[in-house]
């Protein structure tokens, strides 16, 4: 139960950090969307899947406006046991 609680966090933990590298990228891509699928099964059988999806756009004073949504699925084998988590990022910056 431990170790469990304990990868939970790590994963976490470093989901939170690999999205804070992905909002720097995603502030210097071109205008456009972006969408990204992963998916790995586990030797214990638990599927894990991520889709981010990121839309770019730029109006015309040249104000950048990027929206990330992203959402992280896990699904150990068994069940009624799968959990889900979504999030949304916007992020808008100024031409000045």
């Amino acid at each position: 139960m431990k170790n469990a609680l304990f990868m939970s966090c790590a994963i976490l933990i470093a989901a939170v950090g690999l999205s804070a590298c992905a909002e720097q990228r995603a502030e210097n891509l071109p205008p456009g969307t972006y969408k990204s699928r992963s998916m790995t099964v586990d030797s214990a059988g638990t599927k894990r899947e991520k889709k981010s999806s990121t839309k770019v756009t730029v109006d015309d004073n040249g104000d950048r406006t990027v929206e990330m949504e992203n959402e992280s699925s896990t699904d150990p084998k068994g069940l009624f046991n799968k959990s889900t988590t979504k999030s949304k990022t916007v992020i808008e910056s100024d031409h000045d």
